[in-house]
């Protein structure tokens, strides 16, 4: 699995990233975007999961597979909780092939599927930082 090292201080950044494409994606999900709904919360999700392993591990994953960031994370992160929030992740990255690559649209129900997912992961990530 490929990584990066990342300066500890600058999960900061990654946090900033998340929260921002949160937000987009609650406004798209008010302007009934559904695919712009889809995108942004994994955005979300990915910087989320960039926060958490630069502050606790000082890296972060630069997998072309998108399944590694959710394996990196269960392999550093091992209580219950983080185990219970990398499957929100995981759900994010499936969704990143639907959304992205094929040609279909997302609907309203997976928009609001994966919305809630990523509040859910958003959630725990600020519960553990500072």
């Amino acid at each position: 699995m490929k990584t990066a090292k990342i300066e500890k201080a600058l999960y900061k950044n990654y946090l900033q990233k998340a929260l921002e494409f949160r937000d987009t994606m609650r406004d798209s999900m008010s302007a009934s975007n559904w695919n712009s709904v889809a995108l942004n919360a994994i955005h979300a999700g990915v910087s989320a999961n960039d926060a958490v392993l630069t502050f606790f591990h000082g890296m972060r994953s630069i997998s072309p597979k998108h399944d590694d960031a959710v394996k990196l994370l269960r392999d550093l992160m091992k209580d219950e909780k983080a185990k219970l929030a990398s499957n929100h992740l995981s759900k994010l990255m499936y969704a990143k092939n639907l959304v992205a690559y094929e040609s279909r649209l997302f609907t309203q129900s997976e928009a609001h599927t994966i919305a809630k997912h990523t509040e859910r992961f958003i959630e725990w990530v600020e519960s553990v930082l500072p």
